[in-house]
């Protein structure tokens, strides 16, 4: 591991923008290349960090509308950019996969691990989430923002057209063993979703067990990738008790961008994280 507080790379990040406090960039080494992780840190730590797994296209930037507001809030983050998702993770593993991916997450995650007992995935990165979590039982928080869930068969696919075909399957994303984990374990969850995300497929001309992907709904274009079976999965795989649910209106799966251009919201939304964080209930 080397740490640096600076570094060349800033060029290639998504959205190279000031932190409201302390960051410190990890570089990691796996085997014959190097990915970088990016630590926030509260000029006074209310709670401990979280790790955060971003979706597909992001690198560790992508989420700084939460995670900054986080940070001035007194609780920091550590997350990585991970193989083949962004210009900032290039070179990065040859034919990366959810498994490279989770691999190099696990490795991010040592970093904090003494202290961290929360988890944020975005995305295709709550996926992720999932699958790290199951292998940490000092994990007993889990937000997960516009999650989605993969077949375990296309764990090991490359992503592109294999990893595209291992998922397009109709209910396959059901086989999955991310589920009965959710099922036992005995942490809480926070779901964060879209109004216009999760949709049902058939009610768009798309056939059950698929997302309705890009639509037009009252005359503005949505984006909606997750099946309605998906999101309606896992909230049934948490006992009531132990789960929230926290709904966008006007917001589909594109919720970064809804919060870098809907500050109040962005607001709201690391309040509500915020308190999930700190309650103990």
């Amino acid at each position: 591991m080397h740490v640096q507080t600076d570094t060349n790379h800033r060029l290639k990040w998504q959205f190279n923008e000031p932190a409201p406090g302390k960051e410190v960039v990890i570089e990691e080494v796996f085997g014959n290349y190097q990915q970088q992780a990016r630590l926030l840190v509260p000029d006074l730590e209310q709670s401990p960090p979280v790790f955060v797994i971003g979706g597909a296209r992001s690198d560790f930037t992508r989420l700084n509308p939460l995670l900054y507001r986080l940070q001035a809030a007194g609780i920091g983050s550590l997350t990585g950019n991970l193989s083949g998702h962004s210009l900032a993770s290039e070179p990065g593993a040859d034919s990366p996969s959810l498994a490279t991916n989770l691999e190099e997450a696990r490795r991010f995650f040592r970093h904090i691990a003494n202290d961290c007992r929360t988890l944020i995935g975005h995305s295709l990165g709550a996926a992720i989430t999932l699958k790290l979590a199951a292998q940490l039982p000092q994990v007993n928080r889990l937000v997960l923002i516009c999650p989605a869930v993969y077949p375990d068969l296309a764990q090991q696919a490359p992503f592109g057209p294999t990893f595209t075909a291992a998922i397009s399957r109709p209910y396959g994303f059901l086989d999955c063993d991310s589920y009965a984990f959710l099922s036992r374990f005995r942490g809480r969850v926070l779901m964060v979703i879209g109004e216009y995300d999760g949709l049902n497929s058939q009610r768009f001309g798309k056939g059950p067990g698929t997302s309705a992907g890009n639509l037009w709904v009252a005359g503005t274009e949505r984006y909606s990738p997750i099946p309605e079976e998906v999101t309606h999965a896992l909230m049934q795989s948490v006992s009531p008790e132990r789960f929230q649910c926290l709904f966008l209106t006007d917001c589909d799966h594109g919720i970064a961008a809804h919060l870098r251009s809907t500050p109040a919201i962005a607001d709201q939304v690391a309040d509500a994280v915020e308190t999930f964080i700190h309650d103990d209930v």
